[in-house]
């Protein structure tokens, strides 16, 4: 049975999801806020988490966020459905930190349920390259941020909007109707009617209830009244003219009860006429709107400090990547001005964690910053545990509670602090400490889920500028092991210009890695090979490779070429098997118009396009015996006739000739001419089979899945040991391009970012090895080529043939790195 977790505020919105999905048979887990669902997380196995947005301790955003980090839940599907953040920009922000699916607030069952079984339906998703994020963590918060202020923003303008439309539809209220139906609907609030002169003819229950007067006392008073302020008078006489002359006036007083108390009421007039349309008294509703005004006050308050907050979060979010001691200075400061806290201050952990240090500590009454303080966990377990449990602890009475009381007399009373605030700051690294406001006075303070949300987001912003901190600092430490690697590889290159042989020496890469001429090796088998390369590629020697096929051998006529003085010249190659035998002497020399049926301009051979280049003859020993007498007299005499062409052309054209046949065994047979098979062997050179070459068989693999990862959008980066133990023990009958074709078809067929080779399959599939997972440390690169100058010297050290000679190094200093680097004669 699937496990959903559900995280809402609002007990309604759970109870309904709940009842949905239990009875489509799914196992249900609740959670109010993001902090209690990575609790949930941890105590259960979820396959799918449905979340609300706006929530108190921990939002929507946060908690997917917090989830998406977290290796253990990163993969959990994420869905958000909310009725508050349903913009199109909410949508893209929560697609972006890793929701799988967006539902407003209300839909009906039937899609939920849909989602959901879409969800758990769907076989393993392919893995996919991981992309660089479209947002760095600073650009995170400031959109979160802006998204957040914009939906209190909204929030405050639907109120006001609100307000005014009710006032709007009051006055057309009043405007609209009958004497009689006012009358009817003021009965709610308090009715006041008057003469022309102003003296009390009617007033409502309500109106007496308003003011505390009885309705005797109030009928047959005239201006001024006893429940109005006499600097009012004038106003109020002034209105009365107004509304006797027919204008609706709405307007707002200060009036006194009986019992002597003032109030703020508001106030509606209008006109009675008569039959004959004459005005004959004036009325007006009354209400008491202290509580209103008072509401209004406070949601103006929140706004300000809405402002204030949403202000303070920009100023310091931009702060991220400069000095964090004056950061720190910053956020302390500003933090405790806008939440009004008389302390604020940045505690770091110490590398066990069991001890916590004040490293900025700023008081708003003096202005200052101070340093200093330091929490053991030895002597307040309590306090530590109960951080790690929480993430964020919020206390009103500091001084009395189990979970500060041990750190009371020695700090909090000192300090006056009766109520405080501690929110984790997160760093690369784990927890780096915690931001804390601390109340001071006697009069304890409550926090509220506006503070928490906001010391959240300090917290946030606090966490980016350690991590860019740590970040700077990782890169100046870089910075200097690359200068000190450019220093070593300097050493390095004087030490290779001195080697006897140049398949010894660091090519590219310190790791024995080379990349030469498109071709990835690293055993000594290969390295022999290039090293013949190197030395025939300047002649102008005939070559003949021979080779397996998918041994690679066109590349190895690639490298000759390019690394030749032809190589401003094209490498044209010929593939002696898949030309028609009635057509290659055509293909190779070339043919005038007419010469034969079918040649109807006039066309040019290859060994001509191959003028001042290289003529690579691939399956040479597939050439038919009539046409090799050509080719003899070419790499004789230097010259070609045309087909169809009068006279001969003198070429300088270079032939590199590869086979896999054994020619002696085809001379023996008849098939091959034994001179031409000794004018192309010239130099030549045997390229070894794959099963020959173990120690190649990881690197090829690894720029296999690099080049189809690539081709196929895939983000394959891991292989099983047991699986590249059964890649090298195959012997390779098809060599590399068998390797090739295989690693295709498991790039293919992998669906995770674990490769799965058909027929190599891993038995245990948890022991991964890295693809590229070779050693760059200089060490590693010094052991490798000292090893290798061993090896040729058979371990001889001393003497005019040992290492030592051909390192430049005395023997005793040989000895010594030799023992730093533990190098030590093999047990024969």
């Amino acid at each position: 049975m699937k496990t959903i977790l559900i995280v809402d505020d609002t007990y309604e919105n759970l109870y309904l999801l709940r009842v949905i999905l239990e009875e489509a048979g799914y196992k249900i887990v609740e959670a109010y806020d993001g902090k209690e669902g990575l609790d949930k997380l941890q105590k259960n196995k979820i396959d799918l988490i449905i979340s609300d947005i706006l929530m108190p301790v921990m939002d929507g955003y946060m908690f997917c966020q917090a989830c998406k980090k977290d290796k253990t839940f990163k993969n959990i599907p994420f869905v958000f459905y909310t009725s508050t953040y349903t913009e199109k920009l909410d949508e893209e922000f929560a697609i972006k930190l890793g929701a799988t699916h967006f539902l407003r607030k209300p839909t009906d069952s039937d899609t939920i349920i849909k989602l959901v079984q879409n969800i758990f339906s769907e076989t393993k998703p392919q893995a996919k390259p991981e992309k660089k994020p479209e947002f760095t963590e600073q650009e995170v918060l400031k959109l979160y941020s802006k998204r957040l202020i914009s939906k209190l923003e909204q929030k405050n303008l639907d109120l006001e909007n609100e307000i005014l439309e009710r006032k709007s539809a009051e006055k057309k209220l009043i405007f609209a109707k009958e004497f009689t139906d006012k009358l009817i609907m003021s009965m709610q609030e308090g009715l006041l009617i008057v003469d022309l002169e102003g003296k009390i003819i009617m007033v409502n229950n309500s109106f007496c209830e308003i003011l505390g007067y009885e309705k005797e006392e109030l009928i047959g008073l005239n201006l001024p009244y006893p429940f109005a302020r006499t600097e009012d008078l004038e106003l109020m006489l002034a209105i009365k003219e107004d509304v006797t002359k027919g204008e609706a006036r709405s307007f707002k007083l200060d009036f006194i009860k009986k019992n002597g108390k003032k109030f703020r009421a508001s106030f509606l007039s209008g006109n009675i006429l008569n039959d004959k349309g004459e005005v004959i008294a004036l009325f007006a509703t009354i209400k008491d709107i202290t509580d209103e005004e008072k509401a209004r006050t406070i949601l103006e308050e929140k706004a300000l400090k809405s402002n204030q907050k949403k202000e303070v979060i920009l100023k310091l979010a931009n702060l991220v990547g400069k000095s964090f001691n004056d950061s720190l200075n910053k956020i302390t400061q500003l933090s405790a001005q806008t939440l009004n806290v008389e302390r604020v201050s940045v505690w770091s952990f110490e590398k066990a964690k069991s001890a916590i240090f004040c490293q900025k500590l700023y008081k708003l009454q003096s202005d200052l910053h101070e340093t200093g303080f330091e929490l053991k966990y030895d002597d307040n377990p309590n306090y530590f545990n109960a951080l790690r449990e929480n993430q964020t602890i919020c206390i009103s009475d500091a001084l009395n509670d189990e979970i500060t009381e041990k750190f009371a007399k020695d700090y909090l009373v000192p300090n006056h602090i009766t109520s405080l605030m501690d929110v984790f700051i997160n760093s690369t690294n784990g927890h780096y400490g915690i931001i804390c406001f601390e109340h001071v006075g006697k009069k304890k303070r409550d926090w509220t889920a506006e503070d928490q949300e906001f010391a959240t987001s300090i917290a946030n912003i606090v966490s980016l500028m350690v991590e860019s901190a740590e970040r700077k600092q990782a890169e100046e430490n870089l910075v200097l092991a690359n200068k000190d690697l450019k220093t070593a590889n300097e050493e390095l290159n004087k030490l290779r210009n001195q080697l006897e042989q140049e398949n010894f020496y660091l090519r590219n890469e310190l790791d024995l890695v080379f990349n030469y001429e498109d071709m990835v090796y690293g055993s000594a088998e290969f390295s022999n090979v290039l090293t013949e390369v190197e030395k025939v590629a300047p002649t102008n020697a005939t070559v003949l490779l021979l080779g397996e096929s998918g041994t690679g051998k066109e590349l190895i006529a690639r490298a000759i070429h390019n690394t030749s003085l032809r190589n401003n010249k094209p490498l044209i190659k010929v593939n002696c098997s898949a030309i028609p035998r009635e057509l290659i002497e055509s293909e190779l020399f070339g043919h005038k118009k007419g010469s034969f049926t079918g040649a109807f301009s006039d066309k040019t051979g290859k060994f001509e396009l191959a003028d001042g280049g290289t003529l690579f003859l691939d399956e040479i020993g597939e050439l038919p015996l009539d046409m090799q007498p050509k080719i003899l007299r070419f790499l004789q005499e230097g010259e070609i006739e045309v087909v169809g062409g009068v006279g001969s052309k003198k070429l300088d054209v270079r032939v590199i000739a590869a086979t896999n046949r054994n020619l002696k065994e085809e001379i023996k047979k008849k098939q091959f001419r034994e001179d031409l098979y000794f004018r192309l062997n010239v130099f030549p050179i045997d390229v070894p089979p794959l099963r020959k070459r173990k120690d190649d068989i990881p690197l090829l693999i690894e720029h296999f899945v690099d080049k189809f990862n690539k081709s196929y959008d895939k983000g394959i980066k891991f292989i099983p040991d047991d699986t590249m133990n059964q890649l090298k023990s195959y012997d390779w009958p098809g060599n590399i391009r068998e390797l090739e074709n295989l690693i295709e078809r498991a790039v293919i067929l992998s669906t995770n970012e674990t490769l799965l080779i058909p027929g190599f399959e891993s038995t245990a599939q948890q022991t991964k090895q890295h693809i590229k997972n070779k050693d760059l440390s200089l060490d590693a690169a010094q052991r490798n080529h000292i090893l290798q100058v061993l090896e040729q010297c058979e371990w001889k050290i001393s003497g005019s043939n040992g290492a030592s000679a051909l390192l430049d190094l005395k023997p005793s200093t040989l000895r010594d790195r030799m023992s730093k680097l533990g190098i030590t004669k093999p047990n024969i």
